[in-house]
Parts: structure tokens; C-alpha cells; sequence
């Protein structure tokens, strides 16, 4: 199936998307490297919304935050836009549903990169699957 959304962006400026990125094992944001992907939209684009869902099993001691970050590059320092707060004892996730992300929506250029990372150290890192709602500026 084509996207023809570069003949008509009239008709798909304000249009919500969404992308998903399954079994994401976020990297901690203060590391180089991020194992979670650095994806570029291509095109400018204002992220509203996400969404975690948590795909590994979590200890009762633990508390994952799950971050979405924005780069000019994909080396470049990481500006945090978004948390999502995971724990054992969150009903939500008992049942592996989603939950959504404290979201600042922010404007990515067609350059700028998109990043999913975690606060905490590669120990505590959990497998998550993400979902990013966004619009065509």
C-alpha cells in the first residue's frame, strides 16, 4: 500500500497517527547510545501523546520510568518530553495494558530524532511496547 499523503498534505495537516515500537528495551537516557530506537519522522510533526505497556515481568522492588526524548541527532544531548511511571503494584500493568505518558507535546523538524530511554540503569531495564500519537504540523 503507497502513502499518498505528499500529494494532498492539505488534506492530512491536524491528522492524528500513531506508530508503534514493540519489545523496546529502553536504555538509560544518560548512556551515548541508546538501545531503544532514534527514529527521524522525515517531516515536521508535533508529538501529543503516548502510550507504554509494559512486556516483562517486573519485581515488586522495582519502579521503571519509561522517557521519551528528543535530538537534533542521533548522538546529539537528549531533551526529555515525556514520562511514563511503571511498578509492579499499578493494577494496569498486571494485566499488560497501556498506560499513558505525561506528554509536553513538542514539535520535531524533519531532522530531529525521537528517542525511547528509561531513567534508571541497565538492571532495572524492562521490556515495554510504545505507541507515539502525532499530527503533521
Amino acid at each position: 500500500m503507497s502513502d499518498f499523503s505528499s500529494l494532498c498534505p492539505l488534506f492530512n495537516t491536524g491528522v492524528y497517527k500513531e506508530v508503534t515500537f514493540p519489545w523496546i528495551v529502553a536504555a538509560s537516557i544518560s548512556t551515548t547510545t541508546s538501545l531503544g530506537p532514534g527514529i527521524p519522522f522525515g517531516r515536521s510533526v508535533v508529538v501529543t501523546a503516548a502510550y507504554a505497556r509494559l512486556r516483562t515481568d517486573i519485581s515488586a522492588s522495582v519502579t521503571f520510568t519509561a522517557l521519551l526524548a528528543k535530538a537534533a541527532s542521533w548522538a546529539a544531548t537528549r531533551t526529555v518530553f515525556a514520562s511514563c511511571k511503571i511498578t509492579a503494584t499499578n493494577t494496569t500493568y498486571t494485566n499488560k495494558r497501556y498506560k499513558a505518558f505525561t506528554v509536553t507535546a513538542k514539535t520535531f523538524s524533519a531532522t530531529d530524532v525521537l528517542h525511547i530511554a528509561s531513567s534508571h540503569t541497565e538492571a532495572n531495564m524492562k521490556t515495554i511496547d510504545v505507541i507515539v500519537r502525532y499530527k503533521e504540523k
